[in-house]
């Protein structure tokens, strides 16, 4: 018998949190992917007091960081505070893990229903939003109607909302069924996994605006290079905007992190 991820929301949803489960990754590559130095990773049996470092007073100062480990059926997974996956340097090219993998998203912010995607190289197969999704016809969504008394509608697939209950342990039963995903749950919700920090240690800053559109988000790419967010991010309807070339040069300027001036623990990388 195994963990599943049905118990997500009943250990993990108090506080929210990001979860990214991908296939065919190691646990530390994943890790690069989403920001960290190569060999950074730090474990709680080999560094006494990683997660009192982590996870104690004081923590909120710290530099964003993930817990990262294996699952079953050669999924790994990270996870990390919410605000984590909204990070400018998650979006530049070379950084899209879901451009070339099968990945699981699953977003609880505790302040809006929990969002899950699957992508799968590059395309999204499978999403729920507002506990609805408009996948009608994937086998995660017939099941949920199956099984765990959700509505199929004409322009979805919804959870009942007369019954009071949102019935997310329902859908990350189904979806971890399907997917074959499955958490080690003591390890997560014990936090005895390889913590590491992702957040850059040094902040690249804009100084310029897209030529073409205007936009001032510009992503430091390289050391002199700066990409139009529209023009860095795909699958938006309507970006890049026609015409736009998204990309100056020499405008950007680097700054030391100064969170990472927080950290005290004896031996962190």
């Amino acid at each position: 018998m195994t963990d599943g991820i049905a118990w997500l929301d009943d250990e993990l949803g108090r506080d929210g949190y990001s979860l990214t489960m991908v296939k065919g990754v190691t646990p530390e590559t994943l890790a690069g992917y989403l920001g960290a130095r190569p060999g950074t990773l730090l474990d709680p049996d080999s560094a006494p007091g990683v997660v009192e470092f982590f996870h104690g007073p004081g923590s909120s100062k710290l530099p964003d960081w993930a817990m990262v480990g294996e699952a079953a059926g050669g999924w790994s997974f990270a996870l990390e505070a919410p605000e984590a996956g909204h990070r400018d340097d998650r979006l530049a090219p070379g950084r899209d893990l879901r451009a070339r993998h099968t990945v699981v998203d699953i977003l609880d912010t505790t302040m809006d229903p929990p969002a899950v995607t699957v992508t799968v190289d590059g395309e999204t197969e499978w999403m729920m939003r507002e506990y609805g999704t408009g996948d009608v016809g994937h086998p995660v969504s017939r099941r949920l109607v199956a099984e765990a008394g959700f509505l199929a509608r004409p322009h979805g697939v919804f959870g009942d909302d007369a019954s009071g209950d949102t019935g997310m342990p329902d859908v990350y039963r189904v979806l971890g069924d399907h997917y074959g995903l499955s958490l080690p749950r003591a390890a997560v919700t014990r936090n005895r996994l390889p913590h590491v920090f992702t957040e850059p240690r040094t902040l690249l800053r804009a100084d310029a605006r897209c030529p073409a559109c205007g936009e001032t988000r510009m992503l430091p790419y390289g050391d002199d290079r700066l990409v139009c967010v529209y023009y860095g991010v795909r699958g938006i309807p309507g970006h890049p905007p026609p015409g736009c070339p998204g990309e100056v040069t020499d405008a950007v300027r680097g700054e030391p992190n100064p969170r990472y001036g927080n950290l005290r623990l004896p031996g962190a990388p």
